[in-house]
């Protein structure tokens, strides 16, 4: 549209109001306006407006006020409290553990405005859960999450009580005017706040602002900084944040006073109302029943609800758990009721009602129905009218209270329906409905809709319940009899006068029902009188029974006249053997006292004898013996006959009915050694055709005195006797001996045998029942062995001896013949048998050997039956061990025999061990084909002999020289290139060893002047051979003259040649004096030794010298022989020096000294150490010069049988309670080789335990002192420590485990610490023993204080702190000292009977606990404060701690009956020993150590007393035979000390002072102590242990201080060593 230029119009509002600038500025957004051309001008069309309306915020903040909680009249702050509980029920009901529901209220205004807190650990919320729990009427069905109805339980106790979204807001606003919601989901790690309040909402509405929005603030746990300075109890409650997995706080503030003066003054009302309205949910389906012991039970719910109401000091806070409360409605109709009637309600149209009538008796003279305690004394009347009403039902809708609603009784169960006679009846019952969530109530939870109207329609069907089955039947005659029933047994209406006694009655088969019965002379029942002594018939018996009141019994404790139902009369018969008893006993109502008696006499009829048939007239005679097996029967006729040999099967009749059965019992008793034994019992009835029969008994086996007896007994009471006399019977005794030998079983043989060792088999013989009989003489047994194995041997017994070929296990086969079971096979292990016989390889009876060489042998210990057999100690000829596997090889030494004329030699070689017959073998030594001679010839047939000198012409040529050879048997040795190699020519060094080969010798060249002998040899290197001869030469000029004319310069033309020698080290040094070279340096590396040739060579000069090379300085060791694996190492070598063997980690070994031949030996006698490869060097010296040897690799076996260490196995996740048991410690002794050893002593193995750390291989000395050391089990390979107490005080101790191996040497494990920690916890105490309080009624505080500064923890049965990771609380109370309940209480300050007490990380600190003044209480009597812990997640309820104190009302006079008490104690005397000394005057006898000495000073006496008090009775004498006198005498009961047998004296009197005497005393009395001298060593050491001793015993305190014992006879000990 558009406006002209010019064109006027206005602006105006639905309501024609034309706006202007002011109006305009008040004008709301959202507002619909008009553009008129005037202000009344029409409207051409409609037009529409937008709205937006929201309802009014007093919808929520004064709901509870005008619509909820003002219906009926009634005091409605309980049930609005309950309006949050249920929100804390639902939240928590998937709770684990215990569900916890906690409401605070804080009305101490030094702590912040007067709050109220209702707290629970439930699932929390969500910031959207908690946003919509702000919606007013979001009610779980119109959430956006789908609903899950629970599924139905007992009593519909499924906590769905959190229902349509109205309850929780409204009654906070009911309480006040403001609420924070604080709460925290699981698995969230934020906690959500939201605030609703009255101011708020008014600063919204008068801000324009949206009313119905608000924050939520989200931060961490424990996060208190927004709160302002006057919330100091919400910090606090923040602070319990951390740790909390999910919980939701509701926090109402800006109570109305009216609100916090009623609960304040009406505490218990209002409790007692929310007990009522959860008393199903606290207490389980079956609620509070205080005659049981139930509340203790596990099968309990895990829901605590506390209520703690804080004021402003001094008054105490007041904290009581809602399962404490004892007097609600509920909890009075549970206990006041007898028996209950339970039913089920199903209406037409759905739903379930669950419900239970009470029965309330009339006991004695009153009624029991209980009165409710919440009922005005104004409205008495009303009350009883109501009750007069007949029964009303309590509902409950999901398990809680509906408390506006009342259902009036149902047509079947009105007084209208009934029996007159039970008019009255119908006053004393109470009944409780329990419905589901399919009847409605209205959203306050205040009343059902519909439930009376849909209950009482006729279409809803009513069955009674039993044991949770529903009875076919019709209800009200059910209903009927339930309650006829309780009304004859449980309203007491007889009166029962005249107490006689109380007695037992045995008669009773309960144990528990047969005390007490106490017994009277009359009863009143209705109005008459009736007393012992009137004649009575029994009512509704058969037969019907006449007799005299003897008197009458009521069972309970009773000592006078008193009101009961029920009750028995004991009645006397008038002749007991019609009847079969002396007396009977009916109950009461089943009595009918008369005045005529009907006795008939029928005695002449009843049973006399008892006859027995036997079969085929063949009775078995008194004390008949029979072998076992021996069947005894058929009985076929045992008949029973009266006084006129009547036949009788049953007893006479004594009135119109028939006589009681009778029947026969057959019994077999077996007489044993310790007790009878019953065998077989039967019975039997009589039969018309056959009578009384008894099958044949077979069964008679066992050896033995046996008594077969029939007896005649009652059919109906199995009695022996009737009316005071025995019914007839039948008595045979008989013994039962052992049969025929039928079988046998071979007893115990060692299932490891040895051949040739001569072994039992035993041979029980018994019958065909395992009766032990004699072998008959006739039978002999018969054994044959077989191997097991298919492919065995064969073996059997030859002249006594078992020869085998092999060593298995074999089934030897006992026979019996003649017998059923005649043969037995049992298993045997065939071993070597002992050593017999030595067998020796190679056994030709003549053994040849060449000589030089060593003689090889194989030698077995055999048993005598050939087999290889090991014992210890084998050792043949000190040389071959065969104790391990039974073999050896022998090698004996080089055969180095003298051979005469090359004739063979014989020895006798001899193989014996002690105790075996020794084996011997020839042993023929041939001649050795070896080279041993040599011939040195020439072609003139001449023959050289050793050393032999020659003469021959100067120049001449010693030519066609040969050699030959010979072995030791003279035969010609031919040579070849090996032996021509080993022939050395002295004379030349240019030597063809073709002609060698020929044995051919190079030719000698005399020299052409005559000299000195010259020696020539020729040797066969391989056996040192040689042949010499000498030849004399001298040295000349050209000229053939002796020339000395060299110069120093020849030394460089010279040259020295041989065979090894070392060139480096010769020099040539010129002799100026003589004109001479000396050569020196001249020395062998390598070659034999022996003659070796040195050749000189000078220009065309060349002589040759002959020398003999010997053994030079040791330079090394060279090793002949050494073991390659060793456990045992015996080493011995041949080493050229003084010679050290060293292993490695170990101290060196010193050989014995080298011999001639340059060979030393070692010995060395074991290697030890950890298993593994070594290393063995050898080092020499000579002149203290090292010598470097060879080394031996050495590989060490590891011992089998020796321990090495221990290891211990347990579960290292064991947890160690103090005073438990230890957990399994299985202990492994582990040998050298690494495997479990079973060959130790048990008795040797120890276990140690002593507290504090680790103190290293060991346990520590201290260690003795303590019982520590623990015996343990051996069990196979391991030796087990079980069923061991663990200490019973916490902390770190330290376990080890010890064997004992011998010699003084322990084998120790390692040390294992452990941590004892506490056991469960099982009590409250404090942490030290307190004194008893004494309080009294007084104005001062300080007598009025029970408790001060104490802290109780919760402990295990040892007193350790157990509960640290415990939350809780302790509810104090008082209690009576002996128990009498009528005693009245004091009460606390402010006038409670109980206090709450904060129970943090297991303690309970309690600032001070005062009585309240002028409390009640009785004067001078002893009450006991009773600390109970509660709302703790622990497996079973913790013992509370119990102080007793005592209280006084007159505390001036009861302080003066004390102090009047202890002076009298005080003033008594008391230092007096009190004990007799009897030898007092005998010779050297001094007297008792109480009767020698007086004290000065009563506390001087009191100490020193106390401190030798196990020295009192002592008696002290001079001489020790005086001593020994009284020991003997008192057979060694009386102490005794002589003062002869105490060699010492104290330092201290030995001292002198010169100067200042008084303080020289105290500085050496602190120096020396009581340092004691003894005369020697052996005296202090002795001294010092009996110290010891007396310290550990604990008998005797004398010795309690440090002292020190310096011995007279030792020089000086340093530091005062003891």
């Amino acid at each position: 549209f558009s406006i002209r230029p010019h064109e006027t119009f206005v602006l105006a509002t639905t309501d024609r109001i034309v706006l202007d600038f002011d109006k305009f500025e008040e004008l709301q957004d959202g507002r619909t306006l008009h553009m008129l051309q005037r202000e009344d001008q029409a409207l051409a069309t409609a037009t529409e407006e937008l709205i937006k309306f929201v309802p009014h915020y007093d919808t929520l903040i004064k709901g509870g006020q005008s619509e909820y909680y003002n219906s009926e009249g009634q005091k409605s702050l309980a049930y609005a409290l309950a309006e949050l509980i249920d929100n804390s029920l639902s939240a928590t009901s998937k709770n684990t553990g215990m569900r916890t529901i906690e409401i605070q209220m804080v009305f101490d205004e030094t702590l912040a405005k007067p709050t109220i807190i209702i707290l629970d650990n439930g699932c929390g919320m969500t910031s959207k859960q908690l946003k919509n729990w702000a919606v007013f009427r979001l009610s779980k069905f119109s959430r956006k999450n789908s609903y899950v109805r629970p599924e139905p339980v007992c009593r519909s106790l499924n906590s769905d009580v959190s229902y349509f979204g109205v309850g929780g807001k409204v009654a906070v606003f009911f309480f006040g005017n403001s609420t924070r919601m604080i709460t925290k989901s699981i698995g969230s790690p934020d906690v959500h706040e939201l605030i609703l309040s009255k101011e708020e909402f008014e600063r919204k509405e008068r801000d324009n602002e949206d009313i119905y929005t608000s924050v939520i603030k989200n931060r961490r746990p424990g996060d208190s900084s927004h709160l302002k300075k006057d919330e100091r109890c919400l910090r606090s409650l923040i602070a319990e944040e951390h740790g909390k997995e999910s919980f939701t706080a509701v926090v109402i503030t800006g109570l109305f006073p009216e609100h916090i003066t009623f609960l304040k003054k009406d505490f218990k009302v209002w409790t007692r109302q929310l007990a009522h309205v959860y008393h199903y949910y606290i207490h389980g389906v079956n609620g509070k029943d205080t005659s049981s012991c139930s509340s203790n039970s596990d099968h309990l719910p895990k829901i605590d609800i506390q209520i703690t109401l804080c004021e402003k000091p001094p008054k105490l806070p007041c904290a009581l758990n809602l399962r404490e409360v004892d007097d609600d409605m509920q909890t009075l109709y549970i206990n006041a009721a007898v028996d209950t009637f339970d039913f089920t309600a199903s209406p037409k149209d759905g739903g379930t009602v669950e419900g239970l009538i009470r029965y309330h008796p009339f006991l004695y003279d009153k009624e029991t129905y209980p009165e409710d305690p919440n009922a005005l004394l104004d409205d008495d009347d009303a009350w009883h009218q109501t009750r007069k009403k007949g029964l009303v039902f309590d509902c409950f809708w999901n398990g809680r209270l509906i408390p506006y609603t009342k259902v009036q009784g149902f047509d079947w169960c009105s007084p209208n329906k009934g029996a007159k006679e039970l008019a009255e009846c119908y006053n004393r019952i109470s009944g409780v409905l329990f419905s589901n969530d399919v009847f409605e109530v209205s959203i306050t939870k205040l009343s059902f809709m519909h439930l009376e109207d849909k209950l009482n329609k006729k279409d809803t069907f009513f069955t009674r319940t039993v044991n949770s089955q529903n009875q076919r039947g019709n209800i009200q005659k059910e209903f009927t009899q339930w309650l006829k029933n309780c009304h004859e047994k449980w309203d007491k209406q007889v009166k029962f006068l005249g107490y006689t006694e109380t007695i037992t009655r045995t008669d009773i088969p309960t144990k528990k029902m047969q005390h007490p019965w106490a017994t009277f002379s009359s009863i009143e029942w209705d109005g008459k009188i009736y007393k012992e002594g009137q004649f009575v018939k029994s009512m509704k018996t058969v037969p019907i029974l006449y007799g005299r009141v003897v008197r009458f019994l009521l069972h309970g404790k009773y000592d006078n006249s008193v009101f009961a139902t029920g009750g028995e009369v004991e009645v006397a018969l008038v002749r007991r053997e019609l009847f079969g008893l002396n007396t009977r006993l009916y109950c009461i109502c089943r009595a009918v006292f008369v005045i005529k008696k009907k006795i008939q006499k029928l005695t002449h009829r009843n049973p006399e004898l008892l006859t027995v048939d036997w079969p085929e007239g063949k009775p078995w005679p008194q004390n008949a013996a029979r072998p076992a097996g021996t069947p005894f029967g058929k009985l076929q006729h045992v008949e029973i006959l009266n006084k006129k040999r009547e036949l009788l099967s049953m007893m006479p009749s004594v009135s119109q009915g028939a006589g009681k059965k009778l029947i026969v019992e057959l019994k077999v008793v077996e007489h044993g050694p310790k007790a009878d034994q019953e065998i077989l019992c039967y019975s039997a009835q009589h039969s018309r055709k056959s009578g009384f029969w008894f099958n044949k008994i077979e069964n008679l086996t066992k050896r033995g005195k046996y008594t077969l007896s029939l007896n005649t007994k009652m059919h109906e009471t199995n009695a022996t006797a009737f009316g005071g006399r025995e019914l007839p019977s039948y008595i045979l005794k008989f013994t039962i001996n052992a049969g025929c030998a039928e079988t046998f079983v071979v007893g115990e043989v060692s299932a490891t045998l040895h051949v040739g060792v001569p072994f039992d088999i035993p041979l029980l013989i018994t019958d065909g029942y395992d009766h032990s009989v004699p072998l008959p003489p006739d039978l002999k047994p018969v054994l044959k062995c077989r191997w097991v194995t298919t492919h065995g041997l064969t073996c059997g017994f030859i002249q006594q001896q078992l020869y085998i070929t092999d060593l298995k296990t074999y089934a030897l086969n006992v026979t019996l013949p003649g017998l059923k079971s005649d043969t037995q096979t049992i298993k045997i292990c065939l071993l070597p048998g002992n050593p017999h016989s030595i067998h020796v390889t190679p056994e030709d009876d003549t053994i040849t050997v060449e000589n030089g060489n060593p003689v090889k042998f194989n030698v077995e210990i055999q048993d005598e039956a050939g087999n290889i057999t090991a014992r210890p100690k084998q050792v043949i000829c000190l040389a071959t061990d065969c104790s391990v596997t039974g073999a050896g090889q022998l090698v004996t030494k080089l055969i180095n025999l003298k051979i005469i004329n090359g004739e063979p030699q014989n020895l006798q070689v001899k193989f014996e061990i002690p105790k075996i017959q020794a084996a011997v073998r020839q042993l023929k030594v041939l001649p050795s084909t070896r080279v041993s001679r040599m011939e040195l010839c020439s072609s003139d047939n001449l023959v050289l002999t050793n050393n032999e000198k020659i003469d021959w012409l100067a120049g001449g040529l010693l030519d066609n020289l040969f050699y030959k050879l010979y072995d030791e048997a003279g035969r010609e040795v031919p040579p070849t290139a090996k032996i021509a190699s080993k022939i050395k020519v002295h004379w030349t060094g240019d030597v063809n060893i073709d002609d060698l080969v020929e044995g051919k010798l190079p030719a000698v060249h005399v020299p052409t002047q005559v000299q000195p002998a010259l020696f020539f040899e020729v040797s066969y290197q391989d056996q040192n051979l040689s042949l010499g001869f000498s030849v004399y030469l001298e040295l000349v000029d050209q000229y053939d003259n002796v020339t000395t004319a060299l110069t120093s310069s020849c030394m460089n033309l010279m040259t020295v040649e041989a065979e090894g020698l070392d060139k480096s080290a010769i020099a040539f040094g010129w002799q100026e004096s003589s004109r001479s070279v000396l050569v020196t340096g001249v020395q062998f590396q390598s070659g034999p030794l022996g003659p070796r040739e040195l050749c000189f060579t000078y220009r065309s000069f060349v002589q040759r010298v002959i020398i003999k090379v010997t053994a030079g300085v040791p330079a090394q060791l060279k090793l002949i022989s050494g073991p390659e694996k060793v456990r045992k190492l015996t080493l011995v070598g041949t080493l050229c020096s003084q010679l050290c063997l060293y292993f490695y980690h170990s101290a060196p070994v010193t050989s014995q000294p080298v011999n001639a031949e340059g060979n030393a030996s070692f010995t060395v006698g074991s290697v030890s150490g950890p298993k593994g490869h070594y290393r063995l060097e050898f080092k020499g010296s000579f002149n203290q010069k090292p010598i470097s040897g060879p080394t031996v690799n050495l590989t060490v076996i590891p011992d089998p049988n020796k321990p090495v260490s221990l290891l211990v196995e347990y579960s290292t996740s064991a947890v160690f309670p103090a005073g438990g048991h230890f957990p399994v410690f299985s202990v492994t002794v582990v040998s050298d080789e690494g495997s479990p050893m079973t060959t130790f002593n048990p008795a040797a193995a120890s276990m140690w335990l002593w507290k504090g750390e680790p103190s290293g291989n060991a346990p520590p000395q201290a260690v003795n002192d303590l019982p520590s050391s623990l015996n343990v089990n051996i069990v196979y390979v391991f030796f087990h420590c079980r069923d061991k107490e663990i200490p019973e005080l916490v902390g770190k101790y330290t376990i080890q485990f010890s064997l004992q191996m011998g010699n003084g040497k322990v084998l120790f494990s390692n040390q294992i610490p452990i941590n004892v920690v506490a056991n469960q916890p099982v009590k409250l105490g404090p942490n030290s023993q307190l004194p008893t309080p004494v309080v009294s009624n007084s104005k001062v505080m300080a007598n009025r204080t029970l408790v001060e500064n104490m802290t109780l923890r919760i402990m295990d049965s040892y007193g350790n702190a157990a509960g640290q990771d415990l939350e809780g609380k302790v509810v104090v109370s008082i209690k009576n000292f002996s128990g009498d309940g009528n005693k009245s209480l004091p009460l606390f300050e402010g006038g409670t009977s109980s206090l709450m007490i904060r129970l943090v990380k297991g303690a309970a600190l309690i600032n001070r606990l005062v009585m309240m003044e002028n409390s009640p209480g009785e004067h001078g009597s002893a009450y006991i404060l009773l600390f109970k812990p509660e709302a703790l997640m622990v497996p079973t309820p913790l013992v509370p701690f119990e102080l007793p104190f005592h209280f006084s009302n007159d505390v001036d006079r009861f302080l003066k009956e004390k102090v009047a008490e202890a002076d009298q104690i005080l003033k008594t005397p008391r230092r007096v020993f009190s004990i007799q000394d009897p030898f007092i005057g005998q010779q050297d006898v001094l007297g008792m150590v109480g009767h020698l000495a007086s004290v000065q000073g009563d506390d001087a006496a009191w100490v020193i007393s106390w401190h030798i008090r196990g020295d009192m009775d002592c008696v002290i004498t001079k001489t020790s035979a005086a001593a020994q006198r009284i020991y003997d005498y008192t057979g060694g009961r009386q102490q005794v000390m002589a003062l002869d047998s105490w060699l010492s004296f104290h330092a201290m009197d030995l001292l002198q002072y010169p100067h200042n005497p008084e303080n020289c005393i105290i500085a050496f009395k602190n120096i020396l102590g009581d340092t004691i001298l003894i005369d020697d060593l052996d005296s202090a050491i002795n001294y010092r242990k009996a110290v010891s001793d007396a310290r550990r015993l604990e008998a005797c305190r004398k010795f309690t201080g440090p002292v020190v014992i310096v011995p007279l006879n030792v020089p000086y000990l340093k530091g005062g060593t003891e």
